[in-house]
Parts: structure tokens; sequence; C-alpha cells
């Protein structure tokens, strides 16, 4: 059995994968830095979808192609309610985030099975509506972040922002939120949004444009907020039936998340390749698992 399977490995590993001024790139060479890149994201990918699989039979829940129909629709329309705008933003997105055919196709199957799980735990409700529609079309502000560690990193941050350094160059440098390869520029950001903590949004609300925030205190680390603009709302009035359609949606993708960590971390994964491993402890430690 060892003999077999390392012949195999040989074998596979010794396939050419390309050609480079007519000397052969083999998959030997390529497989261990695409397991660094992106193993640990693939493989994800893979346990959430055989995790599924278990689940969506052990629930009796099935996925037909009408509602793979309906997620490649509402892949598109969260994009662009344009057509045209929707499929080039599609072509960016997955340029982007290297969705071929395949990856996609998988994606939209994983997206319908978790929102058939979940269908009957969202529950619609009048303070959810309001909220939702003051989330869209309500004011927002604007805001750069920052993430560190200790107080004392977010003191020495706001001491360096105050001496005269752009807060994004210093977020570039210090802040461990994803937000920091943009200089830490958020979205706009709704007072009702829930996506952000309380204590964030209050913050937000309390300092004017171009000030910069005491350090708050989140649940391990510490952010630094600074405001860079006030937008007024855009006056639309509320529209009941979008609002429930916004509100189902919504509660749709946060117990989809849920239920996708559930079954990751229910998932018994044991880590045969060393550079697989490398990316998947890399990974976790990113996630905080």
């Amino acid at each position: 059995m060892i003999g077999i399977d390392f012949v195999t490995s040989t074998l596979i590993d010794a396939r050419p994968a390309a050609l480079v001024d007519g000397i052969i790139v083999d998959w030997g060479e390529m497989r261990p830095l695409l397991n660094e890149a992106a193993g640990a994201a693939i493989l994800e990918e893979i346990i959430l979808d055989r995790m599924l699989i278990t689940e969506l039979a052990r629930t009796g829940h099935l996925v037909t192609d009408r509602d793979l129909e309906r997620e490649r629709n509402l892949f598109y329309r969260t994009l662009s309610t344009d057509p045209d705008v929707a499929a080039r933003l599609a072509r960016e997105l997955r340029i982007r985030q290297g969705l071929g055919r395949r990856r996609l196709s998988r994606l939209l199957h994983r997206n319908a099975s978790l929102r058939a799980l979940v269908a009957d735990d969202v529950m619609i409700s009048e303070d959810a509506i309001l909220q939702t529609h003051e989330i869209l079309h309500g004011p927002t502000r604007r805001a750069r972040l920052m993430v560190l560690p200790t107080l004392a990193e977010a003191q020495a941050a706001i001491d360096r922002v105050r001496a005269g350094e752009f807060f994004g160059d210093v977020a570039v440098d210090v802040s461990t939120d994803t937000s920091a390869s943009r200089g830490g520029l958020l979205a706009p950001i709704s007072h009702a949004d829930p996506t952000y903590p309380q204590v964030m949004r209050d913050a937000l609300w309390a300092l004017d444009p171009g000030e910069a925030s005491t350090p708050i205190l989140l649940t391990k680390q510490y952010a630094v907020l600074m405001l860079v603009a006030e937008i007024d709302g855009d006056g639309i009035a509320l529209d009941r039936v979008e609002m429930e359609r916004q509100v189902r949606l919504r509660q749709q993708r946060l117990l989809m998340d849920l239920k996708a960590r559930q079954l990751l971390t229910e998932a018994s994964v044991t880590i045969i390749d060393a550079a697989l491993k490398d990316s998947w402890n890399d990974r976790a430690a990113r996630a905080g698992r």
C-alpha cells in the first residue's frame, strides 16, 4: 500500500503543468506553492461541501435546479440591479477571487444548501424592517479603522496620528484588520448596522470629521477610528415589501454563515501535506480558530 501511494504521488507530481520557453513546469514544483497560496481556502470549501451533503441527507432537504438558478440570479442581483453592470462586476469579482466555472458552480450549490437548511429559522419583525430601512437609506458615516492587539500599541498608533502622520499610512503599517491595505478605509456605516459592535458605532458618532477616537476595547483587541465624512440619507421612503425581502436575505446570510462555521467546526480534518498544513494553520489563526 505504501509503495502504491508513493508511485502515484510521484507520477502525479511529474505530470507537466505548463511549458516556459519550452521547459516543463511540473505539478511537483507547483503543488506546494499552490497549497501555500490557496490550499487552505480550497480545502475549507471541500470540507464544507462534504459536510453539507451529509447535513442535507440528515435533515431531508433537497437542492433543486430551481434553487441553483435562484442562487445564480441572486449572485448577480447583489452586485447590481442593472444586468450589464452586474455581468461586468461579476467578471471582475470572479477574476479577483479565482472563481472559475467549477468553483462558482460549487459556491452556488453551497449557498443553496445553506439557505435551505436555515430557511425555517428566519424571523421577520417590524423592528427588523425599520432597522434595515435605516441601514440602507438613513444617514451614514465614512471612517478609517485600525485594529491592534494591545492598548499600548493602539495608543502608540494614535500618538503617531496626533504627531502629524496620515491615519491611513499608520493603518497600513500597524493595523491587523483586513482594511489595512486600504489605509483602514471602510464602507459607509449606519448607526443601526449590527455588523459593527455598538461600542464602535457609538464612538464613531461621537467624532467630528478628521478626529481620531481613543482606543476602543473589542473582545480581544483594540480599535481606533477616524471619522472621514458624514453622509446624509437618500430620502427613499419605506417600501415594506422590499424591506421584508432585504430582511429575509440579511437574516439568511447571517444564519448561513453561522451554519457554515458550525459544520466546519464539527468536521474531523487531518492535514497530511506540509505546505497545506502551514496554510491551514495560518488561515485558522486569522479566523481565531
